[in-house]
């Protein structure tokens, strides 16, 4: 073997170690080749999994932080008013309304006619958290002039009670001039008279001096159905007092859902650049403090709404109401084969100066060379600039021109089944117009087609069989004949819920768990309690034995009637020692009975029983027992006795 180097700073490759030691180099090698290992493994370890994009944006939000302790303040808008003139009482909590028990009605004074407004919650970010802010109005008028306040009063919040501060407002022939008018929407309708689920849509203007925009704006009211994704929001000059001034817009659809009267109001939150506080005379105004979320509300708009008619329905109506017009339907080829889907697409257009609501898709039609299938359930109005369209009309009639501000898209797949087919089935689709109060049809015409034989699906015959419109048609509904034997009767026509026995059916569980409650009450009461039983099992044998000497003695049979008589003072003082009925004798018997009938009658009746009944099983020469029938009587009040102590 060669020397090893002995030179500190010498190095040299695992080949070089190995070559001039194998076993070391051997040992070198492994070495390293776990040591690689162990770091690609802890590198595999210590990487941290991919992070869920979802998840990182959900933790980049910031969180809810509600405020241990409840603020609230009230205040009316504006602080001072003409008499009839109306105010707002603005109420504001920084908690969640979920958490708010808010009172239905708010007491005041009598010269006062408050009626209850919007209330809604918002999230107000901090910088860090994001806290609640609820909100409610009241609108207030006053009859007579005076300083008019809303008493303190009490709401739960998670629970705790929370002060709800006074507000005071004054009512004055001629308020300052240094009071602004209360921060009011103006909701704008074109029609008030709706049919069910014809779209409106609405104009909500907010002068901009008053606020700075509005957040979370919504119509409210009962039977509504309000697009949030159709809010539109522009500034424009608006008239106001004489003068035009900037104000911001926003106009939403809105779909009334029930039929009557529907009252609707806009409301949302926006900045204030002022606090409502009152003014008083002679006194310096307050500086504004730094704007603060209000919610804001318009007036009250009435809107009356008629069901749609019955009469003259056409196929294919699925809830349209408007001005519509089909576009020429497009198909992604014309050239088919036997069991391919093909793509039909169609577009329907908004002629009307109304919005476009969303649409659901006609039914598909029931074709004997044609499997339809509807590709997409309902479609939303597309906006597009105004353009001009020309709606194709009856043949002889010239093409009329519209405005269009919305198309909804119908798609649908179909598969032609034979090589007849010609061309796709028409559609059957119709709308209503509220304008002539009667319904229209616009069926999606046919679209000429050339279906080639091809590679036919193995499942294409049982789609064929499956086709109703394949199928032969059914036969038409008829009555049955009379039945030939009477069926089964009722007694009454009241359904049971309504018969006097149904509660007390009702109650049968209830008495049912009360009886096996009782039960088992008494059966652990007795099983604590032993002795209870042993004594009324005594009594029962008591008795038993007491009916068989009654008998002996009317049969006048001696030896019977004296085996009787012993046996029943046995079972009757059993249970005091306990014993075996079979082991006492007449010493045993003689302890429980009165003290004073032991040396008495009783106790000689009872040693003569006994001792009769002992000659009798073991003398050799037994007596006769005829002389104890004589003493029944007396063995009748010893067992009385003996009862007694059972």
């Amino acid at each position: 073997m060669k020397p090893r180097p002995s030179h500190p700073n010498f190095s040299f490759s695992a080949f070089q170690l190995f070559s001039i030691c194998p076993w070391e180099g051997t040992l070198f090698c492994f070495a390293a080749v776990l040591l690689a290992s162990a770091l690609s493994l802890h590198a595999q370890v210590a990487a941290p999994p991919p992070q869920d994009p979802l998840i990182t944006l959900m933790a980049s939000q910031p969180r809810i932080a509600i405020p241990a302790v409840t603020k609230c303040t009230a205040a009316f808008d504006p602080p001072v008013v003409r008499p009839g003139e109306q105010a707002f009482l603005r109420v504001a909590l920084n908690a969640l309304e979920e958490s708010v028990k808010w009172p239905t009605n708010l007491t005041g004074p009598s010269q006062l006619e408050i009626r209850p407004g919007a209330h809604e919650q918002m999230m107000h970010y901090t910088g860090t958290n994001m806290e609640p802010r609820t909100a409610f109005n009241y609108r207030v008028r006053a009859s007579s002039l005076g300083l008019f306040t809303v008493p303190e009063f009490e709401v739960k919040v998670d629970g705790k009670p929370v002060k709800v501060p006074s507000a005071q407002l004054e009512v004055m022939p001629e308020p300052p001039a240094s009071v602004t008018p209360a921060a009011l929407l103006t909701l704008g309708l074109p029609v008030t008279n709706l049919f069910v689920g014809q779209a409106v849509q609405a104009r909500v203007v907010l002068p901009a001096g008053l606020g700075q925009g509005l957040m979370q704006l919504q119509l409210s009211g009962q039977g509504l159905l309000t697009d949030q994704g159709t809010i539109r929001q522009h500034i424009e000059m608006v008239l106001r007092d004489g003068v035009n001034a900037p104000s911001f817009i926003y106009e939403m659809t809105f779909t009334p859902m029930l039929a009557g009267k529907l009252t609707v109001f806009a409301q949302g939150f926006t900045i204030m650049r002022r606090n409502p506080v009152p003014v008083v005379p002679n006194v310096p105004p307050v500086p504004p403090v730094q704007p603060q979320f209000t919610l804001v509300e318009s007036d009250p708009f009435e809107v009356n709404v008629r069901p749609l008619p019955r009469e003259g329905e056409l196929p294919g109506f699925t809830g349209a109401i408007g001005s519509l017009a089909v576009g020429p339907p497009k198909l992604t080829t014309n050239v088919l084969h036997v069991g391919d889907p093909v793509r039909l697409t169609v577009n329907v257009m908004n002629r009307g100066d109304g919005p476009l609501a969303r649409l659901v898709n006609p039914p598909p039609p029931q074709a004997p060379d044609w499997q339809v299938f509807v590709a997409n359930d309902f479609a939303a109005p597309q906006p597009l600039a105004p353009q001009q369209i020309v709606v194709p009309q009856r043949p002889g009639v010239p093409a009329q021109v519209g405005t269009v501000e919305g198309v909804v898209t119908f798609n649908y797949t179909l598969i032609p089944l034979t090589e007849s087919a010609r061309a796709t089935p028409p559609i059957p689709f119709s709308y209503f117009d509220p304008k002539t109060v009667r319904y229209v049809d616009i069926t999606i015409p046919s679209v000429p087609v050339t279906v080639k034989p091809g590679a036919v699906p193995g499942d294409l015959a049982t789609l064929m069989q499956t086709n109703p419109a394949v199928m032969e048609s059914e036969k038409e509904l008829v009555l049955s004949g009379l039945a030939g034997s009477r069926g089964r009767t009722a007694s009454s026509l009241v359904p049971p819920q309504q018969q006097a026995w149904f509660p007390l059916v009702q109650l049968a569980p209830a008495v049912v768990f009360f009886g096996l409650w009782r039960w088992d009450r008494r059966r652990r009461y007795l099983e604590a309690h032993p002795e209870i039983l042993l004594r009324r099992r005594a009594r029962r044998a008591l008795h038993r034995q007491w009916r068989i000497l009654r008998r002996a003695g009317r049969a006048a049979d001696a030896s019977r009637y004296a085996a009787a008589g012993v046996d029943a003072m046995r079972v009757a003082c059993a249970p005091h020692y306990p014993a075996e009925p079979r082991a006492l004798v007449g010493g045993d018997v003689l302890p429980l009975l009165p003290e004073s009938e032991r040396a008495g009658r009783a106790g000689e009746v009872v040693r003569r029983f006994f001792a009769v009944t002992d000659a009798v099983r073991f003398d050799t020469t037994p007596p006769s027992a005829k002389e104890l029938l004589s003493l029944q009587p007396e063995l009748e009040r010893v067992l009385q006795q003996l009862e007694q102590k059972l």
